[in-house]
């Protein structure tokens, strides 16, 4: 037996949108024939959110907040979580302040997940339209990478992810989505175990799974680019029907 584990956002779902009804009717009869988990930095509402209820009950589980709550077929199974100093919030609110990006900021840029901050400059509140502006100003300035390495060198004590593509995910260490590694490899003791991540590389916000994974035998990373690329791969492997 495989265990099949997906990241959410760009890899199951266009970012911060719902899954695709043409996405889910090729997905949910593979997934009802395979056992198989989501691994997202999302927490549980804004998965059910995204995804259809029949899909989301078709899973084994699903870890949130970067595997610090675990959901089986809609129960909660645990919980591990964290209280941020203030020093380091008032840090956080100092980047949004001194922010150079030129358009308008948003709500919700500080999230509290369980077990995970996730910060955001221009804030979580804001139109899909506006997360694309920016990203692309992103991609030029370098806003989110220089904020991880500042807050890295200076709060050794937590690792810092890009998230999406217009947050940063903050986890203590040993608490991000690494940990979903272990914790299936407990439970499955020597299945195989493929992970499809778009976000697998080094300062990606699934690359610290990737990398547990490489540390564990009989495992497999898949990168992809969006849920097309999941569909290809699991038609090229599996019987799902084209």
């Amino acid at each position: 037996m495989t265990i099949y584990v997906f990241d959410m956002d760009g890899t199951l779902t266009p970012a911060r949108k719902p899954m695709e009804d043409s996405f889910a009717a090729q997905f949910l009869p593979w997934l009802e024939a395979n056992r198989a988990f989501i691994a997202t930095g999302s927490d549980i509402a804004k998965v059910k959110e995204q995804m259809p209820a029949e899909v989301m009950a078709a899973f084994s589980g699903i870890y949130c907040a970067m595997g610090n709550d675990l959901w089986e077929k809609g129960a909660f199974a645990y919980r591990h979580d964290f209280e941020p100093e203030a020093e380091f919030l008032a840090d956080l609110e100092q980047y949004r302040k001194q922010t150079k990006y030129p358009h308008t900021l948003y709500p919700n840029y500080i999230e509290k997940r369980t077990g995970m901050l996730n910060f955001s400059v221009l804030g979580r509140n804001c139109p899909y339209e506006e997360r694309e502006r920016y990203y692309a100003w992103d991609q030029m300035s370098g806003e989110r990478l220089k904020i991880r390495q500042e807050l890295s060198s200076r709060y050794p004590q937590y690792d810092f992810s890009l998230g999406g593509t217009i947050s940063i995910d903050i986890t203590l260490k040993g608490c991000g989505k690494g940990q979903v590694a272990g914790h299936l490899r407990q439970r499955f003791l020597s299945e195989q175990i493929i992970f499809f991540g778009d976000k697998t590389f080094p300062g990606g916000n699934d690359y610290e799974l990737a990398s547990a994974l490489a540390k564990i035998e009989n495992t497999q990373v898949i990168q992809v680019a969006n849920p097309q690329d999941v569909l290809n791969f699991l038609k090229i492997r599996t019987n799902l029907a084209a």
